[in-house]
């Protein structure tokens, strides 16, 4: 026969065989379901949130072209210039507390500072509706201002009260319901508040080098002139020091989180696939074990086996095909989905839209394991002589699938893992994760044996009911091995995420609490240094104080590369995207370790000097002897590295990724941030006096911070530990097909168990045992496997503390009993209804 005759006699062959229906493909399907439907969903999101953004992307920004300074407004020159190219308008941002005048209440806000011409795009909601100019317009002696609701409940305040920032007095005249052009972000220190320029400037909040950010934004006759005009600041005022953004580059970190995020949920889901794969080989072996017949009578007819290998073949790309094509029709709706029901409560715009690419991608991995894991049985299945095949005996799945079938089995596998890397964002992760993956199904393979082998050499317990369980374990065809692979991986992806989750939690509400400071402050004004040490000399809660000079700078170039050329590794790539607090000091800082260089002396003048921290000197590439340029206010200065040193961040102690040496950045317009350490008891009384004492200053309470980091930090594990149910749920079908394929043989036993006397109870007991005796084994292997990779990712990738959590482990494996008990006796209910007698007239 030809190729074509061939195809053409398969294609016929499986469109019969189809028509029989889709028996005991149910697992088969199901997994390939959530596979891709997981896989889509998660990059169908992505792109709908990141073609919000783009769609957004100038009301995001606030303009077209932004251009971005830190202390300091632009000079006049520089203004004129941008008037003359388009619209313009400038914003204010700035931390401060501000203080409720009818108790006397104080909180921190993120204050913005609007002109006339705000907003250039989009549209400023207010309730009460109201134009935004008489909203913040002075009226009767009183500035207004417009809070976020969180802000009102916080200080308990309505419409209507005033309230005090700085030496300016405002009325509340209306709660802030949109900005369009808010930074999305997971993390704030406090609810927005929203005030005229004109009534910052007669706050006094604006000193000499206050932490104020200035935006100047420009809406532009051609959007198409923003890169034009970019190239042209650049050109004409080089040394400015501002960070220039456009329209096309709004939301930039909400973009990288989006993609990390894709990337780690997508790796998640592609493991849940593989998982699932298990139960495509289940599924695709016991349709062949019940098609013995029909294989048989077409070799002795003279069918080739290349046209019974492709006739199956056809049938499982076909329904693999419909399980993908469910999975990704699932997926594409999610984001419409999450857009009609959840628009409002989203972080991030979506544009629901199809994504060719994503489903393309998402389909291709659902067909290639597909491939991957139904290769096999095929192969196999035309390995058996139609002489062995008539004499009653069913595929055993251990006979070889040949070389060819083996080769298409490496191929596809290949092709699988290619997809994974060229598809992900971070290549390095994806092939840790592809050797990962390698492992652990080597290691529960290898598990699986172990415990079978082991349940065959135990001794037999006196109970009857355990010894039936335990001999089924190890008996041949026995799920036991499906079980314990499929179930324990599930479980163990879900430990994992609960045990690092579980562990970041700890770190922020048990550790930090008790070595952070209580409180940080902010925007402490070099004449008010002196009155504020006084200040806290006095107040006896106060255990300790640290107070260091502080600038904001952005790297310019690394050993005199710029850093738009430098390779920087991505775990360093924070420290370059945009200004940074740094400052200067004598002493080495405490909380330090010096791990490289030699430090500088108290009384040193010399050139200029620099330490950073040993982490980002690796990530930099650069090492002692090295140059950092900074721009520093608009000054690029470039400094020596001296010192290297070792950081603890996470007990959140004052510290800098940068220290200069003194003698370069005394006369520079600087403030101070300092770190109080204070009695739990007395946190509330050090509160009031330092507010009162010193309205302009910015004071942020650690454990607002850290309820906060918690709460984004709940919010990111519930993503993943939804991602790691999917897992767990693709374990739970491959252990139902398992089951399913077995039923037969447990109809056989239990008729035999009831000839000689058992009761349903006995026979229940016995099967109860069984798979309690599997949830055991799949639960405590995964149990000890996942609390390892937890203590590997904590202690090696995040070099945080890593402790147990028992509860997280007992809750697990009570799920895997739970699972495999419920799941072993619904798929062998059947079993105890059978009569004997038409069985035995069968034999």
């Amino acid at each position: 026969m030809s190729a074509g005759t061939d195809l053409s006699q398969a294609w016929r062959l499986a469109r019969r065989e189809l028509r029989s229906g889709l028996h005991g493909f149910g697992v088969f399907l199901g997994c390939l379901f959530l596979g891709v439907f997981a896989i889509s969903a998660i990059g169908s999101f992505t792109a709908a949130a990141r073609q919000g953004l783009l769609a957004d992307a100038g009301a995001l920004l606030g303009g077209d072209l932004e251009v971005r300074l830190a202390h300091r407004p632009i000079s006049p020159e520089q203004e004129a210039f941008l008037r003359q190219r388009g619209t313009a308008s400038s914003v204010l941002e700035l931390r401060s507390m501000v203080r409720s005048l009818k108790d006397d209440q104080r909180t921190l806000v993120e204050l913005k500072a609007v002109d006339a011409a705000y907003p250039l795009y989009g549209e400023l909601l207010s309730d009460p509706p109201q134009p935004l100019s008489l909203a913040l317009a002075a009226r009767d002696g009183h500035f207004g201002a417009l809070a976020e609701a969180a802000l009102l409940e916080r200080l308990q305040l309505h419409i209507g009260d005033r309230l005090q920032l700085g030496e300016a007095t405002y009325i509340l005249r209306g709660v802030l319901t949109r900005e369009p052009d808010r930074n999305i972000s997971a993390f704030s220190l406090g609810p927005r508040l929203l005030v005229s320029q004109e009534s910052l400037a007669a706050s006094g909040l604006l000193q000499p080098g206050s932490l104020v950010s200035y935006a100047y934004r420009l809406r532009l006759p051609q959007r198409d002139a923003t890169e034009a005009l970019r190239m042209e600041l650049q050109a004409t005022f080089p040394d400015a020091g501002w960070r220039l953004r456009s329209w096309k580059e709004a939301a930039p970190r909400v973009r990288y989180f989006l993609d990390r995020m894709n990337l780690n949920l997508t790796l998640v889901g592609l493991c849940a696939l593989l998982v699932g794969g298990l139960g495509v080989a289940g599924a695709v072996r016991g349709y062949l074990a019940g098609k013995v017949l029909h294989i048989a009578t077409l070799k002795c007819l003279g069918a080739p086996a290349a046209v019974i290998f492709l006739a199956y073949l056809l049938q499982v790309l076909l329904l693999g095909a419909l399980g993908s094509g469910l999975g990704l029709a699932g997926g594409a709706a999610l984001p419409w989905l999450l857009d009609w029901l959840f628009a409002a409560q989203l972080p991030v715009p979506l544009a629901p839209g199809l994504f060719p690419e994503v489903l393309a991608n998402a389909a291709l991995f659902g067909l290639l394991t597909a491939l991957v894991f139904s290769l096999k049985p095929l192969g196999s299945s035309l390995r058996v002589s139609p002489a062995v095949l008539f004499r009653g005996y069913t595929l055993s799945g251990t006979e070889p699938p040949g070389r060819r079938v083996q080769l298409a089995i490496a191929l596809a596998a290949l092709a699988l893992a290619t997809l994974a890397i060229a598809t992900a964002s971070d290549r390095r992760l994806a092939l840790w994760f592809i050797g990962g993956v390698l492992v652990c199904f080597a290691l529960f393979h290898l598990l699986a044996r172990g415990v079978i082998r082991q349940a065959a050499r135990l001794p037999r317990p006196s109970s009857p009911a355990l010894r039936l369980g335990l001999g089924n374990i190890h008996r041949r065809g026995a799920p036991a091995a499906s079980a314990i692979f499929s179930l324990g991986l599930g479980l163990t992806a879900l430990v994992v995420i609960t045990q690092v989750q579980g562990n970041l939690r700890t770190l922020v509400d048990d550790t930090l609490p008790r070595e952070a400071p209580a409180y940080f402050i902010l925007d402490l004004q070099p004449d008010q240094v002196a009155a504020f040490d006084a200040l806290l000399q006095a107040l006896p809660p106060v255990e300790r104080r640290e107070r260091y000079p502080t600038l904001r700078g952005r790297i310019t170039a690394i050993a005199g590369v710029p850093v738009e050329q430098a390779p920087i590794a991505p775990e360093a790539q924070w420290a370059v995207r945009g200004d940074r607090f740094l400052s200067y000091a004598a002493e080495f800082p405490n909380g330090s370790t010096l791990t490289a260089g030699t430090w500088w002396p108290p009384d040193y003048r010399g050139e200029p000097l620099v330490s950073l921290t040993a982490d980002l000197a690796q990530g930099f590439g650069v090492g002692v002897g090295d140059t950092l340029r900074v721009n520093v206010l608009g000054r690029e200065v470039t400094a020596r590295i001296a010192a290297l040193r070792q950081v603890d961040w996470s007990t959140l102690e004052l510290n800098f990724a940068l220290i200069f040496a003194p003698g370069l950045l005394e006369g520079a317009p600087q403030t101070y941030l300092a770190a109080i350490h204070v009695q739990p008891q007395g946190e509330a009384a050090v509160f009031r006096a330092v507010t009162r004492a010193f309205p302009n200053v910015s004071v942020i309470g650690t454990r607002e911070v850290l309820t906060n980091v918690t709460r984004t930090l709940e919010r990111i594990g519930a993503a993943f530990t939804a991602m790691a149910g999917l897992v767990l749920l693709s374990g739970l079908l491959v252990l139902a097909g398992a089951v399913s394929a077995d039923q037969h043989r447990r109809i056989h036993d239990a008729v035999i168990f009831k000839v000689c006397g058992a009761t349903r109870r006995d026979i229940l007991a016995a099967f109860a045992a069984e798979f309690l005796l599997l949830g055991l084994c799949a639960g405590g292997l995964s149990a000890l496997v996942g609390s390892l990779a937890a203590w590997g990712i904590s202690k090696g990738l995040m070099n945080t503390p890593f402790s147990l959590h028992p509860l997280a482990l007992l809750a697990t494996l009570l799920l895997g009993l739970l699972a495999t008990l419920l799941l072993g006796l619904l798929g062998t209910w059947k079993a105890l209804g059978q009569k004997p007698a038409a069985l035995l007239r069968e034999e």
